[in-house]
């Protein structure tokens, strides 16, 4: 249920980006409905489709879905070439318009009755960004043992290196399931093209003193299709933005 609190939220988009996702498509499409009732018109809401330059059918379904519901708000932004998550992100936030912005991905390993828990943080306590982080869950992430290594591994180097993380006590960094005040964090500059934009954009919130709170929320899982994140590439490129960062 939506509280109404001291932070006016009126207008909020919700951005997700694809690549290669057709397998997945339609319970994102059926979710897509169920937190379009779950807002009820409560707040004005926007959807961001960002196709990452997918080589299979998604843009397709995405254009046929727009198409067979004009009664939800629907852009659609595609990418000529895939150019990874951080870039996504990048676009999410220069081309919303609305108060807030959530990013929520298409695999719907999170359980999208958060929206409503993110959407109260903010109104209640007046937070500038809210982040989901499974670690805080009483339940285990459904993931190999390598990624909750791999996961750990780039908290830790995070926390180990920005003081900013520990005074804030965040848990997750890279966690892409977030709400933004859009206002306050659209003039921040992001290097990152891949999953570690989501640490850069927490961090550099963080040096601009951004009101932050975390919520717990299960992942669950993937049901379908499978993660396009490349293991080794994804290391290089934690070390790579903990240097972008410090540098600038």
């Amino acid at each position: 249920m939506l509280i109404a609190g001291e932070n006016n939220l009126n207008t909020l988009t919700i951005a997700t980006p694809f690549y290669n996702e057709e397998e997945g498509l339609d319970n994102y499409f059926e979710t897509v409905k169920k937190i379009s009732n779950l807002i009820n018109k409560r707040i004005i809401l926007k959807f961001l489709f960002i196709d990452d330059g997918s080589k299979d059918n998604t843009k397709i379904k995405l254009i046929e879905f727009k198409d067979q519901n004009p009664n939800y708000d629907i852009k659609i932004f595609s990418h000529s070439e895939n150019m990874g998550y951080g870039k996504t992100l990048k676009n999410s936030i220069l081309l919303s318009n609305t108060d807030y912005l959530i990013t929520y991905d298409s695999d719907c390993t999170y359980d999208y009755n958060l929206i409503v828990s993110l959407i109260n943080n903010v109104e209640n306590y007046n937070n500038d960004i809210v982040n989901v982080s499974y670690k805080l869950s009483q339940n285990i992430m459904e993931a190999s043992y390598f990624r909750k290594f791999l996961s750990w591994g780039s908290s830790l180097i995070y926390r180990f290196i920005f003081p900013e993380i520990r005074k804030y006590n965040i848990s997750v960094m890279t966690c892409s399931f977030r709400i933004y005040n859009l206002s306050k964090i659209k003039e921040i500059e992001l290097k990152s093209n891949d999953f570690n934009c989501c640490a850069e954009l927490l961090i550099k919130s963080m040096k601009k003193n951004l009101r932050i709170s975390e919520i717990a929320g299960e992942n669950l899982g993937r049901k379908f299709g499978y993660s396009k994140m490349k293991i080794l590439k994804n290391i290089f490129n934690t070390l790579k933005t903990i240097i972008l960062i410090k540098i600038n």
